[in-house]
């Protein structure tokens, strides 16, 4: 009896095992993610130059940018959190897009990961 109910437990256990969120139907793919990224996080940027800036506007510029609504990038965003290394390639790729818009992005980007390697959460580096 101990087995068989040890045996269920373990059956239930393996047929529960999905993804730990389910994957949206329109869930943006990663080049996209990608783009989206860097032009919020270059957008971040604009903040401190001018304090002025509107940054709700500001990020409805961007997803009218990508034809796209905020739930949907929101919806991909927490998807792919659940998934650390599709998300570390994303914000890889991200990075790897900011350096190209403003080569001198990379010596600051570089500068900065040194002086704070045991800082970053593992998304980060």
């Amino acid at each position: 009896m101990k087995n068989f109910l040890l045996g269920l437990i373990m059956l239930f256990g393996v047929a529960s095992c999905t993804e730990a969120i389910e994957k949206p139907k329109d869930v943006l793919p990663e080049e996209k993610m990608s783009e989206l990224i860097a032009d919020f996080a270059i957008n971040e940027q604009s903040y401190s130059i001018g304090s002025n800036i509107n940054t709700e506007n500001a990020t409805r510029f961007i997803l009218k940018k990508y034809k796209i609504k905020g739930q949907t990038f929101t919806d991909s965003y927490r998807y792919y959190m659940t998934k650390p290394e599709t998300m570390q390639d994303i914000l890889t790729d991200a990075q790897a897009i900011i350096k190209s818009k403003d080569p001198k992005a990379e010596a600051f980007i570089d500068k900065k990961m040194k002086e704070n390697s045991g800082n970053f959460p593992a998304q980060a580096r």
